[in-house]
């Protein structure tokens, strides 16, 4: 069981979400377009060092919420060679982009949330953005916070909150969903819910 798990499983089971097959009619829709550009990233072991490499020829998801707070899923391409991805949105309050790629060990999914505010936007993909994805589409899920609270400062608190987790826990395994489903009810807790910055 790997991330995909944890976000697009998580896309199906949260209430009032159902999966679409369009990228269209986000909220805000009409008021232009977001390039989205970044390098999907997953931890890979060689000896014994981990680093994140490259996802190359992975698939690129995008999930945004329609105008009655549904979240979409749509399928809008793949990464190149270097793991290097550009998606176009809607202006909206937030999106996410989950990507689907192996490693030389296994099957990986990294995941970030976006918001397209402006024409461009630069992020790279990698356990710490995933984990701070997960989170927020849990808290929006739960009813905790709205889609439109899901604004550039809680996506930058629920991240840091992830990079925070993931350094002060040596052993972690991003593979593990156990593991991950604990990070992200601590970094849900440490930001009540990407409201404050990690302590």
């Amino acid at each position: 069981m790997k991330l995909r798990s944890v976000v697009l499983v998580l896309a199906v089971s949260l209430p009032l979400i159902a999966l679409g097959c369009s990228s269209d009619g986000g909220v805000g829709s009409g008021t232009g377009i977001s390039r989205i550009l970044g390098q999907a990233l997953a931890p890979e072991t060689t000896a014994d060092e981990t680093k994140d490499v490259p996802l190359p020829g992975a698939t690129v998801v995008l999930l945004e919420y329609d105008e009655n707070g549904n979240l979409q899923s749509a399928m809008v391409g793949t990464t190149d060679a270097d793991g290097n991805f550009v998606v176009d949105v809607q202006a909206q309050a937030v999106v996410a982009i989950v990507v689907n790629g192996m490693t030389k060990d296994d099957e990986a999914e990294v995941s970030g949330l976006y918001n397209p505010n402006q024409p461009t936007i630069t992020k790279d993909l990698d356990p710490a953005t995933s984990i701070a994805c997960t989170a927020g589409l849990t808290a929006v899920g739960e009813g905790s916070i709205t889609e439109e609270q899901l604004d550039e400062t809680r996506v930058q608190n629920l991240e840091d909150g992830a990079e925070a987790y993931i350094a002060t826990h040596p052993d972690f395994d991003f593979y593990d969903p156990d593991q991950v489903a604990t990070a992200v009810e601590a970094v849900r807790v440490a930001t009540n819910d990407g409201a404050n910055p990690p302590p």
